[in-house]
């Protein structure tokens, strides 16, 4: 199980400026269809993630399979962000289990559009890091799309650099889109 806070209980933060209140806690396997169906809706408000308005390419039985993997991962974790009982956002850190490769893991964050500029995200990648920390992971990857330039910012002030360019590497209808492949050693 993963070393993150007592899986069962919530981070509850309070976003002063709007007054939202809200949870990040661990996924639990009862989260399975809320998260295909928020994966749905922010996959129809933005061009920068690797799901379109289809959504993860995963039924209900296969997500909950997914959740229970990083259930039982001691150096993975999947995270998501309620609000009024409403899944809002989500970020995930998925350990490289090779063995010579299990200090490193890749991120990454999902966030309802209307909830962006409020710091939730931040809020995301920071919890991840401090997991990641706490199991001895060293480097975090990610790959945000080039354009997605709120991302690149968030992620170069909490301390990731650029380390390349892959061209092409999303299509959102006719369009290609380049992203960066971004890095953060950790130790």
């Amino acid at each position: 199980m993963p070393q993150w806070e007592d899986p069962n209980q919530a981070k509850q933060v309070e976003v002063v400026e709007e007054e939202i209140k809200l949870s990040i806690r661990q996924a639990q396997v009862k989260d399975a269809r809320a998260i295909l169906g928020l994966m749905r809706h922010i996959g129809k408000e933005t061009k920068y993630l690797t799901t379109g308005p289809e959504g993860l390419p995963l039924d209900v039985k296969q997500e909950r399979d997914l959740i229970r993997k990083y259930e039982l991962s001691e150096k993975s974790l999947l995270l998501v962000v309620e609000v009024d009982d409403q899944l809002i956002g989500m970020g995930n850190l998925a350990n490289l289990s090779n063995r010579k490769q299990n200090h490193i893991a890749e991120i990454g964050v999902s966030l309802v559009r209307e909830y962006w500029g409020y710091g939730i995200g931040r809020m995301i990648v920071e919890e991840l890091m401090g997991f990641a920390e706490r199991v001895g992971i060293s480097v975090l990857c990610l790959e945000v799309v080039t354009e997605n330039q709120r991302a690149v910012q968030l992620y170069q002030s909490l301390g990731f650099e650029i380390k390349g360019t892959l061209s092409q590497r999303l299509r959102h209808g006719h369009f290609y889109f380049d992203v960066y492949t971004m890095e953060k050693v950790i130790n």
